[in-house]
């Protein structure tokens, strides 16, 4: 669907929210053509500082902007509310909560906001826009439901739960970032060990075969270089703040595949 066909056929205002990493030039071609007004989410609030490099809010871009960047790096928002009320949920939407902990919400990245769009439920969709009621990236379109209210809430609040990132998953970028951590935290076992790069990923994608949770499956990474490289399986426990049961549960999984890892 085309962005002003879509606008068309609601109400309220149409919002531009872009990335100021990946989209370098929207801002600069936002005013060139006629737009007033960008504002950097990041301003006002702890990532300040690098307000020129997060997300953007763009109200009402004019036509020769949406033509001019068909292939937006971000996405569309519509809203009846005051563009006061739209900024400050979005900025709001910074930080979001995982297992616990406050982390930064990468929602202007389309690469990693549409596979979640995509995995959220109608409840959790209806809180993540807030007052506004339409979304559209890449063609795609998001409505929040009619019976939904909306509360403006300071971040961070937005729970991102594990199936909403289920999708975002890759064994060879996991692979990539165990290697990259485990040569940080156990430096010596990997100067030893004669190729961890190749002997990462077989054990992982056993590991993703078998459905262990994400401490286990890097324990049993981290056990199989490490006793491959002639340590002991203890040496692992500190640098992944392993319990003596998740240690127990690595040993187990490494003498049940004791074939895959080389081990006996």
């Amino acid at each position: 669907m085309k962005v002003m066909a879509w606008q068309a056929e609601q109400e309220g205002t149409l919002y531009a929210l872009i990335d100021g990493v990946l989209g370098r030039e929207l801002v600069p071609g936002f005013y060139q053509l006629g737009g007033l007004d960008a504002f950097p989410l990041f301003a006002g609030t702890t990532f300040g500082e690098q307000a020129q490099q997060g997300p953007w809010l763009l109200p009402s871009p004019p036509q020769a902007f949406i033509d001019a960047y068909p292939q937006l790096a971000g996405f569309y928002l519509l809203s009846s509310a005051p563009g006061e009320t739209v900024r400050h949920h979005w900025q709001s939407l910074i930080e979001a909560v995982r297992e616990g902990e406050a982390v930064w919400f990468r929602y202007s990245d389309k690469r990693i906001f549409q596979p979640m769009l995509k995995a959220m439920s109608q409840d959790e969709l209806d809180a993540l826009l807030g007052p506004c009621h339409g979304l559209m990236l890449d063609g795609e379109t998001w409505q929040r439901s009619e019976r939904a209210s909306f509360t403006p809430q300071q971040g961070p609040w937005f729970p991102i739960r594990p199936h909403h990132l289920a999708t975002l998953y890759d064994e060879n970028r996991h692979a990539y970032i165990l290697r990259r951590r485990l040569w940080q935290t156990m430096t010596a076992m990997m100067e030893r060990h004669s190729n961890p790069a190749a002997s990462i990923l077989p054990v992982l994608q056993q590991a993703n075969r078998d459905a262990l949770d994400e401490e286990i499956r890097d324990g049993v990474v981290a056990g199989a270089l490490t006793l491959q490289a002639g340590l002991p399986l203890t040496r692992i426990q500190t640098p992944l703040m392993l319990s003596d049961a998740e240690l127990a549960q690595v040993s187990n999984w490494l003498h049940k595949h004791d074939a895959l890892t080389g081990v006996h």
